[in-house]
């Protein structure tokens, strides 16, 4: 098969640093650093490029929740194939179950599972090669067990787990796994987004403008280094398993979003306490698709309470014509903030992007490293979302009054 189709322009769509890794046979290969790095794109051409020039694989392709796979490692892999111009050559299913595959004519296959589906994963047996997309989200544990999945001779595939992640936390177990102590089966790739010459300019000055923002913000997200980030602004929050079945509130809120994720998020309050579910989270998604994936998943969402942003009133008809029950969302950032703090946070474990969110959303400092009363306009998609369903107060009006006492 690899005899007729031309590779020889791989290095033209892939960029400069990446370009050795395509030969690389380490058993871990680490793919680290900032955010628009193009880590993603890369083990997504890398994928592709041993399905063609090799056979009978079964690659395994993980994350934490299996529904934000969809969105992002098999987008990544389709977005490849297709621009090494072979799209003639696979198959996409996906089965009533929500299974995906992505199949080759060579007899090799390509498997999305998430960890959260645990008879789906027993399943997966005679695994060659696996994806960690995401690995940050996943436990020491979750690591072994795939790691131990990987096992038996395979006459023409090397057996690799490629793992791709932005670090956060200096005290995670990936730093102390792969960086604390040096494995001689590990190959690690730092990267940041001025080694992606794909990258649009816009994106670039917004990354480049967290060096005023907030220096340490800059460090870890946009440089990729472990650290521990400064002015985060939700430090507390809990992880459960799903929502409560009732609650005195209950209400969605909705981030318009196309470039960046639109978020619509669900919430319930009972007291003082405050569920958080992810229900959509997707970029380049427009509103049309949003409805048709929420009707499909979530149907009881159209008949809650919504708010959304109130700059998208157009967006806003068009839910409401689809049979929404949506109104404009209140958009008092800082008041909305202390009003989301004020409550006992508890977020699903499924909601993979929430979490993300919180663990990097941030005040924006001064010079002396002291917070602002201003967040980084940066990860705040879902964040927005929540505080649209949870805010809900309009501002005091306060009328002037006739001062009498000028008359005596």
């Amino acid at each position: 098969m690899s005899a007729r189709i031309d590779l020889s322009g791989l290095p033209n769509i892939t960029n400069d640093v990446y370009v050795p890794y395509y030969y690389n046979v380490s058993r871990y290969l680490v793919l680290y650093g900032g955010a628009g790095s193009g880590k993603s794109v890369f083990v997504a051409q890398k994928i592709v490029f041993r399905l063609l020039t090799e056979s009978n694989h079964r690659f395994l392709v993980v994350r934490k929740v299996e529904k934000t796979l969809r969105d992002s490692a098999r987008d990544e892999i389709i977005g490849a194939i297709k621009s090494m111009g072979v799209d003639h050559l696979f198959h996409y299913s996906e089965s009533p179950t929500g299974e995906m595959t992505i199949k080759c004519p060579n007899n090799s296959t390509i498997i999305f599972r998430g960890l959260d589906n645990k008879e789906k994963m027993k399943s997966i047996k005679d695994v060659t090669a696996i994806w960690i997309e995401e690995a940050s989200e996943l436990t020491l544990d979750d690591f072994t067990q795939l790691d131990l999945r990987l096992r038996g001779e395979h006459l023409t595939n090397y057996k690799q787990i490629i793992l791709s992640f932005n670090p956060i936390s200096s005290t995670h177990w990936l730093k102390v796994r792969f960086f604390d102590n040096k494995d001689a089966n590990a190959t690690i790739l730092h990267t940041t987004y001025m080694d992606n010459r794909f990258i649009d300019s816009e994106y670039v000055r917004i990354l480049e403008s967290l060096k005023i923002t907030n220096k340490t913000y800059y460090d870890i997200y946009a440089l990729g280094k472990w650290g521990v980030l400064k002015g985060l602004i939700y430090t507390d929050y809990k992880i459960i398993d799903s929502l409560p079945k009732d609650a005195e509130i209950h209400r969605y809120g909705l981030d318009f979003g196309f470039n960046h994720p639109m978020a619509l998020t669900e919430i319930m309050i009972d007291g003082n306490n405050l569920y958080i579910d992810e229900v959509f989270y997707r970029s380049e998604a427009t509103t049309s698709e949003m409805i048709r994936t929420v009707k499909q998943t979530h149907p009881h969402i159209m008949s809650i309470l919504g708010r959304a942003d109130a700059a998208e009133p157009d967006r806003i008809k068009e839910l409401r014509s689809a049979g929404f029950n949506v109104t404009k969302a209140i958009k008092n950032v800082a008041a909305g903030i202390d009003k989301v703090k004020s409550y006992n946070i508890y977020v699903t474990k499924n909601s993979t992007n929430i979490i993300n969110e919180f663990n990097l959303y941030s005040w924006k400092l001064d010079k002396a490293d002291n917070p602002l009363d201003e967040p980084i306009k940066l990860n705040d998609d879902a964040m927005d979302s929540i505080r649209y369903a949870v805010f809900t107060e309009k501002p005091l009006q306060i009328k002037p009054t006739l001062n009498t006492h000028a008359f005596f």
